[in-house]
């Protein structure tokens, strides 16, 4: 190997070792410009950017731009009729020379004399299109591949800085938010408690019904830090989970290229890697999903969907212990509604059910249409309800639960989100015969 290519070399693995070491996090707003800076020198580009995305997906804001010199001035940067175009929400691309004679609307590379492009997409969790990463060349270049390649690798790593970024965005305004709900609260409490003192004969209702909406609020604020907390940690494991499959499509890209010796050998490790990352891939989706904190009533709901990412979060409990059947109806159910206070009713109906078994059990889940309404029926074989407290179950702080076990809020705020979507909460149990939920929902 010759002694330029050797220190070329040298260069770029420091440049993903020092990534990975850990030595880039906590730098903010300054890791772009580092990671822009490191990579322009390791790869020998005359300018390298990181762009965000516009709401529209019409333009590219960069958030930090070099060239050999240093850091230059930001600039906004219209897609149409460039090579950045080709690259947004689709895959890598490149073009070792005539540029400009490919893209001859495209005035910037013009004016700054490009003659090669590399360009990697960015994305968020939730593989929607963020953003991209760039390298420019003033002359022909050979190793496209090898620049794709390590490009890829530091667009994961900053793809996910780049939500952080935005995530920490929405929990400083959740907490400004949340800071005037509870002063606003604090004045309803102090005037319902006025109120109190001038009612003795209603007294006891009264702080029955204060006490109520007190945990009740408490439990949604709860919820809304949960939210936080699961979107934060589904962050932090896509962080690695990034590096994961930029390594596996750097090996995939290798392996078609020069093939291997023991393909078949190389072929099963891949297959394992990739159902790895896509076993990973599923855990966070229903993370964020369950963790999604909203009052809109007009999202689309899968119903279906949202049965098995339930399950999902539940598999600890349900290995080696319980059988879950699934009876679905043959469509795709879809329903306008909250899908995220949805997977919350399933979520409790489906631990509840997990709770009622000693040892190994069965659950069966039965959903079916019938004439303008979505059925679910989740039946257990656990020991059942006594029907001497069947009609309390939904009652806020009821549980049959060991102290510490249970708040008695769960059946009651599944009840209340049921009612607000227009549809049935239905409990039938016997201790001999296990319990039945039906939800019945407008379809």
């Amino acid at each position: 190997m010759k002694t330029l290519e050797f220190s070329k070399l040298k260069k770029q693995l420091e440049l993903i070792n020092d990534t990975v070491s850990g030595d880039l996090y906590n730098l903010g707003d300054l890791f772009f410009e580092k990671i822009v800076s490191r990579l322009n020198e390791a790869l020998g580009a005359d300018y390298t950017f990181i762009g965000e995305l516009s709401k529209d997906q019409s333009t590219i804001q960069t958030i930090s731009l070099v060239n050999k010199n240093g850091l230059l001035d930001n600039f906004v940067y219209e897609l149409k009729d460039t090579p950045c175009e080709n690259v947004i929400g689709r895959a890598a691309c490149s073009y070792a020379k005539n540029i400009t004679k490919l893209f001859p609307k495209d005035q910037l590379l013009i004016d700054m004399s490009i003659e090669a492009y590399v360009g990697v997409p960015l994305y968020n969790s939730k593989k929607e299109p963020t953003g991209i990463l760039v390298c420019l060349y003033e002359n022909e270049i050979d190793d496209t591949f090898g620049i794709e390649s390590i490009l890829l690798i530091f667009a994961s790593r900053a793809s996910a800085e780049l939500e952080h970024l935005k995530l920490y965005a929405t929990l400083q305004n959740h907490k400004k938010m949340l800071e005037i709900k509870v002063e606003e609260r604090t004045k309803l409490l102090n005037l319902k408690n006025n109120e109190l003192e001038l009612s003795n004969q209603k007294l006891s209702q009264t702080i029955q019904n204060l006490k109520t909406t007190q945990s009740k609020l408490i439990q949604s604020e709860k919820m809304a830090s949960l939210g936080i907390l699961t979107s934060g940690v589904a962050h932090e494991i896509n962080n690695p989970l990034n590096y994961i499959k930029g390594s596996y499509i750097g090996l995939m890209n290798y392996f078609s290229c020069y093939s291997s010796n023991e393909k078949e050998k190389t072929d099963n490790l891949l297959k394992i890697l990739n159902e790895g990352v896509k076993r990973i891939s599923s855990i966070v989706t229903s993370l964020s999903l369950f963790s999604r904190d909203n009052d809109r009533m007009d999202e689309i709901c899968d119903i279906h969907g949202a049965l098995n990412n339930s399950l999902t979060m539940l598999e600890n409990k349900i290995k080696h212990k319980v059988d879950i059947i699934k009876m679905y109806a043959a469509e795709k159910i879809l329903i306008k509604g909250n899908s995220g206070k949805l997977h919350q009713v399933f979520l409790n109906v489906l631990s509840n059910a997990l709770d009622s078994f000693d040892k190994d059990g069965q659950i069966t889940i039965n959903t079916y249409l019938d004439k303008n309404s979505v059925n679910i029926d989740i039946i257990d074989n656990g020991k059942g309800i006594d029907k001497e407290i069947l009609n309390r179950i939904t009652d806020p702080f009821f549980t049959t639960k060991p102290p510490g076990k249970g708040t008695g809020l769960g059946l009651s705020i599944s009840l209340e989100i049921i009612k607000k979507h227009m549809g049935k909460f239905d409990i039938n149990s016997s201790q001999k015969d296990g319990t039945k939920v039906s939800i019945v929902l407008p379809y």
